[in-house]
This record gives C-alpha cells, sequence and structure tokens, in this order.
C-alpha cells in the first residue's frame, strides 16, 4: 500500500493529472447470488415478458473480463415473478455475473 501512495503521489508532482482508470466489473442491483455446496444461486424478480440474459466471466477482478452468456440463463422470459437460476462452480472461482435486459450487452 505505502508502495502505490508514494507512486501515485510521484505521478501527482511530475504533473500527471490523471491515473489509468481501473476496471471495473458491473453490479447488476437487481440480483442477488449465493453460494452453497458448489452451486451459485442467482436470483432476481423478473418483469413480465421482459427477455434476460446472464452473463458470465472467470478474468480475474481488475482485468478485462471476457462476458460470455451463461447457457441455462441465455434469453430468458419474464413472468413478473422471481427467477432462480443455478451455476455450477468451485469455490477457487472467480466467476462473476451480470444480469442484462432486452437487447443490452456487456461492457468490452
Amino acid at each position: 500500500m505505502r508502495k502505490t501512495l508514494v507512486l501515485l503521489t510521484a505521478l501527482v508532482l511530475t504533473g500527471c493529472a490523471t491515473a489509468p482508470a481501473p476496471i471495473e466489473f458491473p453490479v447488476s442491483p437487481m440480483m442477488a447470488t449465493t453460494y452453497a455446496s458448489g452451486e451459485m444461486a442467482i436470483t432476481w424478480k423478473a418483469e413480465n415478458n421482459q427477455l434476460y440474459t446472464i452473463y458470465y466471466s472467470d478474468a480475474p477482478a481488475g482485468t478485462h473480463a471476457d462476458w460470455k452468456p451463461l447457457p441455462q440463463a441465455n434469453g430468458l422470459r419474464g413472468s413478473g415473478k422471481q427467477i432462480t437460476i443455478s451455476d455450477k462452480v468451485s469455490s477457487a472461482s472467480q466467476r462473476h455475473y451480470i444480469l442484462l435486459s432486452g437487447d443490452q450487452k456487456p461492457p468490452h
């Protein structure tokens, strides 16, 4: 941490006002995730007739995410009720998820 602070201070003092922005994984505020027994459960309240796709990436946080549609959650039609999808992953997995609706696409 101290090394990072010193480097950041050096950049500011030399006239560099902007540091590269870290890559962030989007958060889908309308979904909840829980992990148990090797499965990630992803739950959200789906609006009636809305299409949903869950995308996942195994890229570590802070790196470029290569988002792929989760096969069992690709183009699901909502019925106004809660939907829960399961994904088998190891406890050591760094998998991230985003829930998108309609024709939204994940960030590049």
